[in-house]
């Protein structure tokens, strides 16, 4: 049985000069540096299989940069023939080899309850009529639940505020 080819990239000279300035910079980010290896290695026409072994990784790590390649590859080359663009070209590469965003939760708390709850931290605990001098994680969410910020914020969350 004959193992599948995987699609051909293609990788002009610019985009080379990119990628090999890219893995070069000792400044550059460890994900951006592999992944421009990866795909210069993969650019030589390499099955995946043998790219794999090569940089000790998964299969499926290659074939997914393959592909994310091939799906950028349309509009780097529109960016190319363009020489207004073109000086664009490092950061478009940039955001190809970043991560794509992951999906999360939503925040359970809103960023005017978090403000308001700083105000709090940064207050005195005299102005509240807490006969203590500094906020600790505890007081602070019991005083947030008094005022009714919070319905029920943990001493805990606090803290990691």
């Amino acid at each position: 049985m004959a193992t599948p080819h995987s699609p051909q990239i293609s990788i002009s000279e610019q985009e080379k000069a990119v990628l090999l300035k890219i893995t070069r910079q000792t400044t550059a980010d460890f994900r951006e540096v592999c992944r421009g290896r990866l795909i210069l290695e993969i650019g030589k026409g390499q099955p995946n299989a043998k790219i794999a072994q090569a940089f000790n990784c998964g299969v499926r790590k290659v074939r997914h940069w393959r592909n994310k390649w091939l799906k950028h590859q349309a509009t780097l080359k529109q960016i190319e023939a363009d020489p207004e663009k073109n000086k664009h070209l490092e950061k478009i590469i940039r955001g190809i080899l970043s991560d794509d965003p992951r999906a999360g939760t939503p925040s359970t708390y809103s960023s005017e309850e978090y403000c308001q709850i700083l105000a709090i931290a940064l207050s005195p605990p005299e102005e509240s009529g807490l006969p203590i001098s500094h906020w600790s994680n505890r007081d602070l969410a019991e005083e947030c639940k008094k005022r009714g910020l919070t319905a029920g914020i943990s001493a805990r969350q606090i803290g990691r505020f």
